[in-house]
């Protein structure tokens, strides 16, 4: 991790070079990933590295903000500085909830929000006997472009947007839902979710949906609950390139934590078989 400077030292000017940071964190231990007083937050941790780094920082932007308890694989983060940054230094300053993947030098005015192509968004609900065939059928009816006023929270913002594509597959004993959009309204996805889940249940049909996009309509569905919900990718009109040694060590650090829980899981199974 270097200080970057002109060529010559020309009266000691510094160059500010612009990077774009791919992030992953584990939400469920943050009150969100943006900052708030008095909070732990993603953008927290990754301005207290900043910091003690040296690095001087200017217009730090995210791509998206999610909320308490919502997990990121992708989730892209824009910094001006004056280092060369590189994920394992700045990994070395950051908790291990929380791992700079790659990072990728961008053009100066570049804007994670406003030049993302596409988000896509995994949700892993526990299968418990949901009717997968009336969740496919019912997930149909919110590809495309609708309004989406009674599945978010606007904020001013305009309810219509575009789901390009919603997969759902059986994956063990969980439903995996994803899903593929330019962008999503705050709590769109997890108050679609909810909306599936009934439909799976039996309790609202895939044809009654369609009133909730009607203007006329303003009876809101409740969010799910939200640490089952990973931002999985935001993806631009250029790839990133995972630096190798910190790629490794996230891997293992993850080939860790599930032998943990699979460790806890086997222990509440043998309770469970001698409570009978």
């Amino acid at each position: 991790m270097k200080k970057l400077k002109s060529d010559e030292c020309v009266i000691g000017i510094e160059v500010i070079m612009r990077f774009a940071l791919k992030i992953y964190y584990d939400g469920r231990n943050f009150s969100g990933s943006q900052i708030q007083p008095d909070q732990r937050t993603v953008e927290g941790e990754l301005l207290n590295a900043f910091k003690k780094l040296g690095a001087k920082i200017e217009k730090f932007q995210s791509a998206g903000r999610t909320d308490k308890g919502v997990s990121a694989f992708g989730n892209v983060f824009a910094v001006a500085t004056d280092f060369k940054l590189e994920a394992r230094a700045l990994n070395s300053f950051l908790p291990g909830d929380v791992r700079v993947l790659a990072v990728k030098e961008v053009q100066e005015d570049f804007n994670p929000r406003y030049e993302a192509k596409e988000r896509v968004y995994r949700y892993f609900l526990f299968d418990d006997g949901y009717d997968i065939k009336k969740i496919r059928s019912a997930a149909k009816f919110f590809e495309g472009e609708h309004s989406f006023h009674n599945f978010c929270i606007l904020e001013g913002r305009s309810p219509v947007r575009k789901i390009k594509k919603i997969m759902v597959k059986k994956q063990g004993d969980f439903l995996v839902l994803t899903f593929y959009g330019e962008s999503f309204l705050w709590q769109m996805v997890r108050r679609i979710i909810t909306a599936l889940k009934m439909a799976g249940r039996s309790e609202i049909s895939a044809e009654e949906l369609k009133k909730y996009f009607e203007p006329a309509c303003k009876n809101k569905f409740k969010p799910s609950e939200p640490e089952p919900l990973i931002l999985w990718n935001v993806k631009y009109n250029f790839g990133f390139r995972h630096e190798d040694y910190s790629f490794r060590k996230f891997q293992k650090e993850i080939l860790e934590r599930q032998r943990e829980l699979k460790t806890k899981t086997a222990m509440g199974e043998e309770v469970l078989r001698n409570l009978k």
